[in-house]
């Protein structure tokens, strides 16, 4: 379990509604509920503004041009925090991914780069594909089975008398009812648990299935040749890709932009060693590689330069 200081904490929650409040998918709810929050503590809103700062340096930095790079487009609505902490006024939708849900039949789904998906199975369950994800689902009288070939997916799965099999490369994961998150890069694979629990038969040293618990909260790291690892992630920061944005805790920025670069065309490229373990903070949205990379040369002391379709980062003179 991960401990958090007060201010870290505040700051923490206060990103998260800075990205919230931009979503596609923000309600009326979701802004009452932000109000109640600024109003709980005095120091809501000192965090709050900070946050926006550094979302509104990395915005305005749209209308200065990247080193060697074509004058960027002009810079999307931004939010009014003055309005909303007033209580009165529109808010401005600045990027997000606004989805609905479909419903899906048996067969084969899948997203390209950058693009999200909901689906309704034919039992009732509810998947979430996110970027460059390919899913096969079969629902037969005895089970239910459903395939990650790549990429990850939110399940939420209905109900059933028949146990629903998740088949993600030599592993299999087998549950009646939970909400699990499944991410598959090649032969790594990891599982959480967000609701509910789930069963993973893994074969052992014997060759027979040797089944591993998964509890509500836990999350189960698998690879071949490595042994399974077992942790307890941050949730609020595991499912934020669902609503437009990634969540970074102390990461290095080598570790952030290939999570952004799963999103975009435009690659972020760190060959600079100086600039790779360099260590980052900060929910950022999906897609925009530009942006993710403006905000570091406000925070870090990183330079970033276009050539063709990558973007490159490296040390500061």
């Amino acid at each position: 379990m991960i401990f958090r200081s007060e201010p870290e904490r505040i700051n923490r929650q206060a990103a998260d509604w800075l990205a919230r409040l931009h979503a596609d998918d923000r309600a009326a709810e979701d802004e009452a509920a932000f109000r109640t929050w600024l109003k709980a503590d005095p120091s809501h809103e000192g965090a709050f503004e900070r946050a926006s700062m550094i979302w509104d340096a990395a915005g305005g930095l749209r209308d200065q041009p990247i080193a060697r790079e074509a004058p960027a487009p002009a810079p999307a609505a931004r939010l009014s925090r003055r309005a909303v902490m007033a209580g009165g006024g529109a808010l401005f939708v600045a990027g997000g991914l606004g989805l609905g849900w479909q419903r899906a039949y048996a067969g084969v789904y899948r997203t390209g780069i950058g693009e999200q998906r909901r689906l309704v199975l034919e039992d009732g369950s509810r998947v979430m594909l996110d970027t460059d994800t390919r899913i096969r689902f079969r629902a037969g009288s005895a089970a239910r089975t459903l395939s990650l070939a790549t990429g990850r997916i939110d399940l939420d799965i209905a109900r059933d008398t028949r146990p629903f099999v998740i088949e993600a490369g030599e592993r299999r994961v087998i549950a009646t009812a939970a909400r699990l998150d499944l991410r598959r890069d090649g032969d790594d694979v990891a599982l959480t648990a967000i609701q509910g629990s789930a069963r993973i038969d893994a074969p052992d040293v014997t060759g027979k299935a040797a089944p591993v618990p998964l509890a509500q909260g836990t999350r189960i790291a698998m690879a071949e040749g490595r042994p399974d690892r077992l942790d307890q992630p941050e949730l609020d920061d595991l499912i934020a890709w669902q609503s437009g944005r990634l969540a970074f805790r102390d990461e290095t920025i080598a570790q952030a932009a290939t999570e952004m670069n799963r999103y975009s065309t435009r690659a972020l490229v760190v060959s600079d060693p100086r600039v790779a373990d360099l260590r980052l903070s900060g929910v950022y949205r999906v897609g925009d590689s530009e942006a993710f990379a403006r905000s570091l040369a406000v925070l870090l002391p990183v330079r970033v330069a276009a050539d063709g379709d990558a973007i490159r980062i490296s040390a500061a003179d």
